[in-house]
């Protein structure tokens, strides 16, 4: 077995990956102070699992890694490879070649790998302990440690020399079976106390298993009690789930039945709301016509007073001419009446008192009631233009004093009748809007007195 290749890649003065190849025999790495040359021998020990840093000649294990120099920034980590060649097989194994690889990263982590898989530092420490290899063998001496051997105490010399004929590792093996067996000794001694506690305590536990044996059956027995128990009283809930079975169908014919009666008075109920609202509207229509026809009474009555006012002043003016007509015995007969304003406005008043009495007798007869308000319409316009026409006439017979008084007391007395027929009209107008509120307001009485709708709306 000999060293075949190394490989560096970040170690101290290594920046870049650099690889060493060796040949069988001795070679020698020559070079100026400060060059590197001790780093390799630093590279290798560490590579093999040197966990010391002042071994390799540093302060910390961050120490290993390049940390920068002229025109080279600091690398993040180190890694070496160190392979050995074991053609011979001296180093145990099946592997041609033993490849070593250790890497540290600048945040403290670290691996190693062994022919490229990952490993432990006691992996790699057993395999080269086997070919007397390792950082504490006599295979990788340092710079100063020629001087350290030979001025060492003869105990360490010895240890050096059983080192180098292979002893080293029997010793460290020997070493880890007698703690393996001082560990077992140990368990030895406790499982020994434990089996002496476990007998202290086996008679209570045998009475304790007879008495747990003894529950149980007594719980086996509990049991199979509580199933005849609960077989007895699924039986009778059986029974009476039946029962209640027959009593919910029976619920269930009556609630479809009360359903249906609901979904009847429901249909019954909305006809009489709806008849309901149709009375309320017709009941809004007469109401209407109702006031109407207080206000048109009112109308005629305020009319048919002024009419007598105006007829007592009128018969106390022919009175009055009356008086003065003997006064007057000698004056000349009146003018010819052909074409006279007094006459005409006289026939348009006749002509309006015409169509009063037309309007009272259509009145009497008509059924509806939008008809006989109609014709008590045309009744007060006709009395509002007999009242204009007398007006006129009034008027015109003032400024015709100079005429005949008995022209002028014929005339007011034609005038008087025509009031008093205006008057006899607007009188029965009036007594006919009285009786046909009256009447309206005796049946809007009787229909709420006989109205059944809000009963049968509240017997629903």
């Amino acid at each position: 077995m000999h060293l075949s290749s190394i490989t560096i890649k970040g170690f101290k003065s290594f920046p870049e990956r650099s690889r060493l190849v060796f040949s069988p025999g001795v070679s020698v790495i020559v070079g100026p102070n400060g060059c590197g040359k001790s780093n390799i021998t630093d590279a290798v020990l560490w590579a093999l699992g040197e966990q010391s840093p002042l071994a390799v000649r540093g302060q910390t294990m961050q120490d290993m890694i390049f940390a920068g120099g002229e025109g080279e920034s600091p690398r993040r980590y180190a890694e070496v490879e160190v392979v050995l060649d074991n053609s011979d097989g001296a180093g145990g194994g099946s592997f041609s070649e033993i490849a070593v690889r250790r890497r540290l990263d600048r945040n403290g982590e670290g691996e190693y790998r062994l022919n490229g898989a990952r490993c432990r530092l006691v992996d790699v420490i057993e395999t080269l302990a086997d070919a007397n290899l390792g950082r504490e063998m006599h295979s990788v001496i340092s710079q100063g440690r020629v001087e350290e051997i030979v001025h060492s105490k003869p105990r360490d010399r010895r240890l050096l020399v059983e080192e180098a004929a292979g002893l080293g590792k029997h010793r460290k093996r020997r070493r880890r079976a007698q703690l393996k067996l001082e560990r077992t000794q140990d368990n030895l001694d406790r499982a020994l106390d434990v089996e002496r506690e476990a007998r202290s305590r086996l008679r209570p536990l045998k009475r304790q298993a007879q008495a747990a044996d003894i529950h149980a059956r007594l719980e086996r027995e509990a049991g199979e009690l509580r199933a005849r128990m609960l077989a007895e009283e699924l039986r009778a809930q059986s029974s009476e789930l039946g029962g209640a079975e027959r009593i919910a169908a029976k619920a269930h014919e009556a609630r479809q039945g009360v359903e249906a009666e609901l979904a009847d008075v429901n249909r019954r109920r909305a006809e009489i709301e709806e008849r309901l609202a149709e009375r309320d509207r017709e009941r809004t229509t007469v109401w209407g016509r109702l006031t109407a026809l207080r206000a048109a009474h009112e109308r005629l009555s305020v009319r048919a007073e002024a009419l007598s006012g105006r007829r007592a002043e009128l018969a106390a003016e022919i009175e009055r001419q009356r008086a003065a007509l003997g006064a007057l015995a000698d004056e000349g007969p009146a003018d010819d009446a052909a074409g006279d304003p007094v006459l005409s406005g006289l026939e348009r008043i006749g002509s309006a008192l015409a169509d009063a009495q037309g309007a009272l007798e259509r009145a009497h007869g008509a059924a509806a009631a939008a008809d006989r308000a109609a014709d008590v319409a045309r009744i007060r316009e006709a009395a509002e233009r007999a009242a204009g026409g007398a007006r006129r006439v009034e008027a015109l017979l003032g400024q015709r004093r100079q005429g005949s008084l008995e022209d002028r007391i014929g005339t007011a007395t034609e005038l008087l009748g025509r009031l008093d027929a205006l008057l006899a009209a607007a009188i029965a107008a009036r007594d006919a809007v009285g009786e046909r509120s009256a009447e309206l307001e005796r049946q809007m009485l009787a229909d709420r007195d006989h109205d059944d709708v809000p009963t049968q709306l509240r017997a629903c």
